[in-house]
C-alpha cells in the first residue's frame, strides 16, 4: 500500500529537538507545518511560544529526553507548555524506575513514578493530547507489553516508541507488540512510531503497521 503526500503530512509530527536547534529552525519548521497541513511541530518547551506564533499545531516534549525528572516537575513543565500554546504533549516515561521492578529489585513502581499519569491529568483538563514515550530500544518484549499497559491505564492518548535520542529508534517488532497490547486491552489508544524514520519507505512501513502518527526530523524526504 502506498501513501500520498497528504496522508504522510497528516500523520507527521515534525521534530525540531536537536540541542542546536535555533529560533530560525523552529520558525521554518512551524511555517512548513502550517503550509503543508502537517499534524504538528514537536519542540522543546522553551520553543512552544515561538512555534505558536506560526502555527496552532504545536506539540511539546516533557521530561525529555530521559524521563528522569520528578513527576511534579513533569506536571509543571506540562502546565507551562500548555499555557504557552501546546495542544499535544509527548512525555518520556521514567524507564529506570520501571526497570527497577521488572528486574526484581522490588515490586513494580506505582505508576505515579513513571511521571505520566500526572501529565495526563494536567493535559486532559485542557483538552490536550498526551503521548507516552516508552523508549522501546531499552526494553525487551515483555517489558514493552507491561510498560505499554501501565501507560494505557494512566489514560494516555498515544503510546510512542522512542525519543530518537536513545541507542535505537522505532522498530516494526516494537510497534507490533504495542498494537497487540492495545488490542488485548480493548482500548482506543493510538500508536506513534518515532526514531530513525528518514525515507518514504520508512514512513510507509509504519503507516502500514497501523501507526497513527510518525515522528521525524525531516519532511521532504518522506514524500513519494
Amino acid at each position: 500500500m502506498s501513501y500520498t503526500k497528504e496522508q504522510i503530512a497528516r500523520a507527521l509530527d515534525l521534530a525540531v529537538l536537536k540541542p542546536t536547534a535555533a529560533s530560525g529552525d523552529v520558525i521554518a519548521a512551524a511555517r512548513l507545518v502550517q503550509e503543508e497541513n502537517i499534524a504538528s511541530i514537536c519542540v522543546a518547551p522553551c520553543n512552544v511560544r515561538l512555534a505558536k506564533q506560526y502555527t496552532n499545531r504545536v506539540c511539546a516534549v516533557i521530561g525529555f529526553p530521559h524521563g528522569t525528572t520528578t513527576p511534579e516537575v513533569k506536571q509543571y513543565e506540562a502546565r507551562q507548555a500548555i499555557a504557552h500554546g501546546a495542544i499535544e504533549l509527548d512525555v518520556v516515561c521514567n524507564v529506570g524506575r520501571f526497570l527497577d521492578g521488572m528486574c526484581g529489585s522490588h515490586d513494580l513502581p506505582h505508576p505515579y513514578l513513571l511521571g505520566v499519569g500526572g501529565v495526563v491529568g494536567v493535559a486532559h483538563e485542557k483538552g490536550v493530547l498526551v503521548k507516552a514515550i516508552l523508549q522501546t530500544c531499552l526494553l525487551d518484549e515483555s517489558e514493552i507489553e507491561t510498560l505499554c499497559e501501565m501507560c494505557v491505564q494512566e489514560g494516555v492518548d498515544f503510546v510512542k516508541t522512542s525519543t530518537g535520542f536513545g541507542p535505537g529508534g522505532a522498530t516494526p517488532a516494537a510497534v507490533k507488540i504495542m498494537r497487540r497490547t492495545i488490542k488485548m486491552l480493548g482500548c482506543r489508544v493510538k500508536v506513534k512510531a518515532s526514531g530513525g524514520i528518514k525515507t518514504y519507505e520508512d514512513a510507509c512501513r509504519y503507516l502500514r503497521l497501523g501507526c497513527n502518527r510518525i515522528g521525524a526530523s525531516v519532511y521532504r524526504e518522506l514524500l513519494p
